[in-house]
């Protein structure tokens, strides 16, 4: 009796191991007609800021959302989809370049479109340009969703007197417009509204009454304000006015000293002896004469309650390492980096080659590498401070090729001690964030925009692995590495 009885369970054993494997297909979703997607990308393991990485996922797209997002083992796709096996494959959301310039440099900006996409930089936010002259881009861009980065503009950089960027030379090109009184800055705000900016810059050589008045107006316009902290402000008084961002955390560092106070009422005696410089040239003094005093002098009691300040104001850094750390990384130096400039236009290609020759000659500067270590420590200090990030590069200027220089953004990011997630999450969630476009874009769940990038590698393990791109999907429409390539190819013709 006790061996039919073994007999028996182990019978039952095999009939039931039968019934799950047999059965388990039978317990998958089928998708109605309805929900037949244009593709599949199936097996994938998703990573984005918000639901961290999901393993053996499929992810369902139709016309230019993601309709489906679920485990791989819960659906069962009928023949006739179009499938792409994301198996050994990693998914993230489109990134995000949040600093940029179309028209800083018009020899390259006709290859800026594609030289984002083949980056995976789906969409990015211009920071600074005559609104007759970046518009154009963004109407651009508006046409053609699908194979266009999203485009955000602020419109011109809204300086004070003198200007900055007032096109007096090849290095200071006609961005910025000056204002010099609070109710011209509320007119031009109500303008650039009516233009249709997604958000304003203000710039450096604002007087503290036009600024307040340019933020307050942006406010009832509903429209957020980035820019650098004004040379005749502190930062905490600049934050509280209601800026949005600081960019390349300009100034920053003035506002963390013991003497502060001091070093700003000279400073606005300086721009009022000055008024009649070249903007540039009063700006670059001022920097000079107290961005390394307060880097030396830094006191961190002061700095935690600036950052604190921040944090509570919920005014966001991008820091833009690219730019800040220029001098002391020096991109240029690599040869790798410089065959990039073959997908540039052949003059800017040309330019650039010859320029990075003559500057990887000269010695490292010491101030350079100081300004550099201070960048790092405190993006270090941001995350614990509450103080929200987002990944900016400031291309073309200082020959970071676009979509490109993204990437270097990011190594940077992580060098500084973020995490791969909290840069992935900068570069990502923070911007649609930003524009309150959350429930758009910057994650990888149902009824989102499909703006992805399918990675051959884990960003997790190394944040360079976003740079191994296998596909680009842009509102929908997808581009495999042979569009990709493609498109690299035109470029390095043209």
């Amino acid at each position: 009796m006790k061996k039919k009885s073994n007999t028996h369970l182990l019978l039952l054993q095999a009939f039931w191991a039968l019934a799950l494997v047999f059965g388990s297909s039978s317990c998958k979703q089928s998708i109605s007609e309805e929900d037949m997607p244009d593709f599949a990308i199936t097996n994938v393991t998703i990573i984005d800021a918000q639901n961290g990485q999901q393993d053996d996922m499929t992810v369902l797209v139709k016309e230019n959302k993601i309709l489906k997002v679920l485990p791989s083992d819960q659906y069962e796709l009928p023949e006739e989809t179009t499938w792409i096996n994301g198996t050994g494959k990693f998914l993230i959301p489109g990134l995000w370049d949040a600093h940029v310039h179309f028209v800083y440099d018009k020899l390259i900006a006709p290859a800026m479109f594609d030289l984002f996409l083949v980056n995976g930089v789906t969409s990015v936010r211009d920071t600074g340009g005559k609104i007759e002259e970046v518009k154009p881009y963004k109407e651009a861009s508006n046409k053609n969703p699908g194979t266009s980065p999203r485009v955000m503009i602020a419109g011109p950089l809204i300086d004070g007197l003198p200007t900055v960027y007032d096109g007096s030379s090849p290095g200071r090109p006609a961005l910025g417009v000056g204002v010099g009184s609070p109710e011209e800055a509320r007119q031009l705000v109500i303008r650039l509204k009516e233009e249709g900016v997604d958000l304003l810059k203000a710039y450096e050589m604002l007087r503290p009454d036009v600024y307040e008045a340019l933020l307050d107006e942006a406010k009832k316009q509903g429209l957020p304000v980035t820019g650098h902290v004004p040379l005749s402000m502190d930062v905490i008084s600049a934050s509280e006015a209601g800026l949005s961002s600081i960019e390349h955390m300009r100034n920053l560092e003035m506002s963390c000293t013991q003497d502060w106070a001091q070093l700003m009422e000279e400073r606005r005696k300086s721009l009022a002896e000055g008024k009649d410089e070249a903007g540039g040239d009063l700006r670059s003094r001022l920097h000079q004469q107290y961005r390394f005093y307060s880097i030396d002098q830094q006191d961190p009691q002061l700095r935690s309650q600036v950052l604190a300040a921040l944090s509570e104001n919920d005014t966001w850094l991008v820091p833009t390492l690219t730019i800040l750390v220029a001098r002391q990384n020096r991109v240029w130096d690599r040869p790798s980096w410089r065959e990039y400039f073959k997908y540039t236009p052949d003059t800017v290609g040309n330019q650039w080659t010859n320029m990075a020759l003559q500057i990887s000659e000269l010695p490292l500067d010491s101030s350079a590498v100081k300004y550099a270590n201070w960048g790092y420590d405190m993006v270090s200090r941001l995350p614990d401070a509450g103080v929200k990030i987002m990944a900016g590069t400031d291309t073309p200027i200082a020959m970071l090729t676009p979509g490109l220089s993204l990437h270097e953004e990011l190594r940077l990011l992580v060098k500084s001690g973020l995490t791969p997630l909290e840069v992935l999450e900068a570069a990502t969630l923070r911007p649609a964030q930003y524009f309150s476009m959350e429930d758009q874009l910057g994650t990888i769940e149902e009824g989102k925009i499909a703006d992805l990038v399918l990675l051959n590698a884990n960003p997790l393990d190394d944040i360079t692995n976003t740079q191994a791109i296998q596909m680009v999907i842009k509102n929908g429409n997808l581009m495999d590495r042979q569009v990709l390539d493609g498109m690299l190819r035109k470029l390095e013709d043209q």
